[in-house]
């Protein structure tokens, strides 16, 4: 037998036995009280517009003092969020049903900013129609009456003032800051952000009547062009071109003030 091997793995085995010991001792010690993250503890260190095209406003001030105050801790701060949006827009924040909020919005525009189009982890709940296609001699194409099962999205977020949520947007930069920076990612959320706005409003139009066709379940552009586009433009054009147009006039609006 091998004593000097044994040996060894035996000193191993009892150092880590004791980093074990200690970790396990120390985490679950009664003199540990949990920790809250809050958002000085967790303020990203990244650059962010100092000043907002907002602060130049007559009523700016005025509008700032009497906005909700953000919320100190990150965690817990769920019914903070859906009561300041209710501010801003009722039925928005009615649709605000699921728990972590400001992770999952950060995480949404984190996407969006990277041409992705989030479908899981969504932070709000907005039931809609089953998508529908119409069978003509050449194929299919989409249904006209699926650009209606985003009208009540488009029109309860084009109906907020975006000089108001500017105004929220720069009350409440330091508490989104601290939320994206748990992302990880080396930009800011304020750069995620405007750079979100600028790709949605990059989006073009396309025919209405663009030929579609189903190798299996789902429906695919038959162009290539289109089939390969991006996923955030895909859902701008299953908006509708009313409805893209609006909210591409909401966002120039929207990023006006910013």
């Amino acid at each position: 037998m091998n004593w000097k091997a044994l040996s060894a793995v035996v000193v191993i085995v009892a150092v880590a036995g004791f980093v074990w010991y200690v970790l396990d001792r120390s985490v679950n010690s009664e003199y540990n009280e949990p920790v809250v993250e809050t958002v000085d503890d967790a303020a990203a260190k990244k650059k962010v517009k100092e000043t907002l095209a907002v602060e130049s406003e007559s009523d700016y001030k005025e509008k700032a003092a009497s906005a909700p105050e953000p919320p100190v801790a990150i965690d817990g701060s769920d019914e903070q969020l859906r009561s300041a949006a209710a501010t801003l827009s009722a039925p928005l924040a009615e649709w605000m049903q699921p728990d972590e909020q400001v992770r999952k919005w950060v995480s949404v525009v984190d996407q969006l900013a990277t041409y992705r189009f989030p479908t899981k982890h969504l932070p709000l709940v907005y039931n809609k129609e089953p998508f529908l296609a119409v069978k003509t001699e050449k194929g299919f194409q989409n249904d006209p009456g699926n650009f209606k099962r985003w009208d009540g999205l488009v029109n309860t977020v084009t109906a907020v003032e975006p000089k108001n949520l500017a105004i929220y947007y720069k009350k409440w930069s330091p508490f989104l800051e601290g939320s994206y920076n748990e992302l990880g990612n080396p930009q800011s959320f304020d750069n995620q952000l405007r750079t979100m706005i600028e790709h949605l409003l990059m989006v073009e139009p396309i025919p209405e009547d663009a030929a579609l066709k189903q190798p299996k379940v789902l429906y695919e552009y038959v162009d290539p062009v289109l089939e390969n586009a991006d996923p955030l433009s895909k859902w701008m054009w299953r908006l509708g071109p009313e409805n893209m147009k609006k909210l591409q006039d909401w966002l120039r609006e929207l990023e006006s003030f910013l």
